[in-house]
């Protein structure tokens, strides 16, 4: 990754998509970790990606650890763009708690690491199964809704999902799944 950061410090517009398909998942669920508010997670995605590339130029291009650059420049967007309200005791101190740095790159390598074994187990699934989990747990849609959606009936939704996570079941992605969506 760190060839493709030097490419997009010198404007490659390839290096870039390719930065972006590989980190825009991962850090999506990074910061739902952060903030259970996907919209908001989205528009700060929106915001990180339109700040690289507009200062792409201005980059220091020999980073260490691009992906670590992204995710802790990613958080302060987070923090930057959430409510005063909600931002508790970091208002009092306008200094945001941090952990160490190196408990933050470890949390980056599991969470990637997590996404790259979920990633593998839905390439196994049937089309069909891949697009009723990503209805269900990645864009949080009912039963209901992804029935109307995908014209289909409820019953043969939860049993397009019930096969799904029966073939999960078992594997260390299964409980992962979960978890990567659900923890805050």
């Amino acid at each position: 990754m760190n060839q493709e950061w030097q490419e997009i410090t010198l404007g490659n517009k390839d290096s870039f998509v390719q930065l972006y398909d590989a980190y825009y998942k991962p850090l999506f669920h990074y910061g739902l970790k952060i903030r259970q508010d996907r919209e908001l997670i989205k528009e700060c995605l929106h915001i990180l990606f339109c700040e690289l590339w507009e200062k792409h130029s201005s980059l220091p291009p020999n980073i260490q650890n691009p992906k670590f650059y992204l995710f802790t420049w990613f958080k302060r967007i987070i923090l930057k763009n959430l409510p005063q309200q909600e931002l508790g005791v970091e208002v009092l101190t306008e200094e945001p708690i941090q952990d160490s740095v190196e408990t933050q790159q470890i949390e980056i390598e599991q969470l990637l690491e997590t996404h790259r074994k979920l990633e593998l187990a839905l390439a196994n699934l049937t089309k069909k199964q891949r697009r009723f989990i990503q209805l269900r747990f990645f864009e949080n849609k009912s039963y209901e809704e992804i029935s109307q959606l995908e014209n289909a009936s409820v019953r043969t939704v939860y049993n397009v999902i019930y096969e799904a996570l029966k073939n999960l079941k078992g594997n260390f992605i299964y409980q992962s799944l979960f978890i990567f969506i659900f923890s805050k």
